[in-house]
């Protein structure tokens, strides 16, 4: 993978592929359209060209090299504050979340211009404060993505069940499966320490209870920048509109983020993500403001 594409990936787990729906357990889960980055992609960020070793153009990068397939599995934990636990109201709810995480997946090249990713994760919120906020998620996710020339946009089409419940009373939040279509592109500069990336992605989820049925558009753009060999920054900015097809109910949410990734070791990397998000809904209770500020870190194997 070459360094644009990591950025890409590693930034759709902060924002282009957050999902809002009206429970809280599914507003602070994670979830990317594509795979999960690797401890290689972390190490590698210095090398942006796509022979290795020259600096890059932004219009070059090999071809897949195998169609052998990768099995990954991951380990991670994350701590996050947030102003607005409830996600109702302005910056009134602080609390503190502890967000384990387990994965696993797998990554496969079909032919010169296919990849297809499945993943599988089994994540949780445990609150402080509001703890008939806590939930434990279940969640899979397939990505068949087409990439038609190198220089051009990344094309890719997503189906991803999944499933909240209530930690402590055992009860279903909610459930249901997405499918989503979506393509994204970087381009290198600054002799190839620095990408600039934009994404778009549009899904439908036909969900359980069916309040949650609903439209969904994501926009995203961004920059990043190598700051040492393994560290990296990023600045972003994300556009979600949600349209809930069974009431009448819109959502328009702005975010605004900063995020580093630092890679510690072949196999073990952290990340520091603060950001703010201002989410404006004609549903009652709906709109809120929220600051968060996260820090992680995760075991790949």
């Amino acid at each position: 993978m070459n360094f644009r594409s990591c950025l890409i990936t590693t930034f759709a787990l902060g924002a282009l592929c957050l999902r809002v729906v009206a429970q809280d357990a599914k507003n602070y889960s994670y979830h990317t359209s594509t795979k999960t980055q690797s401890a290689e992609d972390v190490e590698d960020l210095g090398d942006i060209s796509s022979d290795g070793g020259s600096e890059s153009d932004g219009k070059s990068a090999p071809p897949p090299e195998t169609m052998k397939g990768k099995f990954r599995f991951n380990v991670g934990a994350r701590g996050e504050y947030t102003s607005n636990a409830k996600l109702s109201g302005d910056h009134s709810s602080g609390d503190f979340i502890g967000l384990p995480t387990v994965e696993g997946g797998y990554n496969v090249a079909l032919g010169k211009y296919f990849t297809f990713d499945l993943a599988t994760k089994v994540e949780s919120g445990i609150y402080a404060e509001n703890n008939n906020h806590s939930f434990i998620g279940y969640s899979a996710n397939a990505t068949l993505d087409y990439r038609p020339k190198v220089g051009l946009p990344r094309i890719y089409v997503t189906a991803e069940p999944y499933r909240y419940d209530s930690f402590d009373t055992g009860d279903r939040i909610t459930q249901a499966i997405g499918a989503s279509a979506g393509t994204d592109w970087g381009y290198s500069f600054n002799a190839g320490r620095s990408v600039a990336f934009v994404g778009y992605n549009y899904g439908h989820y036909f969900a359980d209870p069916t309040i949650d049925n609903r439209n969904s558009h994501k926009i995203v753009v961004g920059v990043a920048h190598q700051l040492r060999q393994n560290l990296t920054g990023q600045l972003f900015y994300a556009w979600q509109y949600n349209d809930f097809t069974d009431i009448d109910r819109h959502d328009s949410r702005n975010m605004v983020g900063v995020n580093f990734i630092c890679s510690f070791t072949k196999n073990l990397f952290g990340n520091f993500t603060t950001s703010f998000v201002d989410n404006d809904s004609d549903y009652l209770h709906a709109s809120y403001q929220s600051v968060t500020a996260s820090l992680g870190l995760t075991l790949q194997f």
